[in-house]
């Protein structure tokens, strides 16, 4: 199907620029997507979150540590199970993901609005919203759940 194909490779390049260009903020994207992931779906076992970053729940102590060291993130005992840990991020972690947010959509809206005209501006904000809709239906299913180390 060459609309998927084309759908693919154009998110993947615009996903590498995007990437790419983006002024580094205060945390790495590993970071800013850990917490995100926490502040979306609320708050986490450290395996079900690394579970959702496709990383080993060993590969994300260390980034477990640091975000708590810098207070961006809470561990405390699952209520259900003792020896699990769950993460949470801290007020201090929302306000900065925020202003992360704030300041990365300013660069986007500059660049779009020097790029493209009003009408494209609007199917990509429709655009948006069905990719975020595909998002949810892969995120529901079996697709890509292998692990990567």
């Amino acid at each position: 199907m060459q609309t998927a194909t084309e759908f693919r490779r154009s998110v993947t390049r615009f996903g590498r620029l995007l990437a790419a260009s983006m002024p580094k903020g205060e945390l790495s994207p590993t970071k800013l997507t850990a917490l995100g992931i926490l502040r979306r779906e609320g708050p986490l076992s450290a395996r079900a979150l690394a579970s959702r970053l496709g990383i080993r729940p060993q590969s994300l102590s260390r980034i477990i540590g640091e975000l708590e060291q810098e207070g961006l993130l809470t561990r405390s005992r699952d209520a259900r199970d003792g020896r699990e840990r769950i993460l949470k991020p801290t007020p201090k972690a929302l306000a900065l993901m925020r202003a992360e947010g704030v300041r990365r959509d300013a660069i986007v809206r500059e660049i779009m609005q020097r790029a493209l005209t009003p009408v494209e501006i609007e199917l990509l904000f429709l655009a948006g919203k069905a990719i975020n809709k595909l998002a949810d239906a892969w995120a529901g299913g079996d697709y890509g759940k292998e692990t990567i180390e």
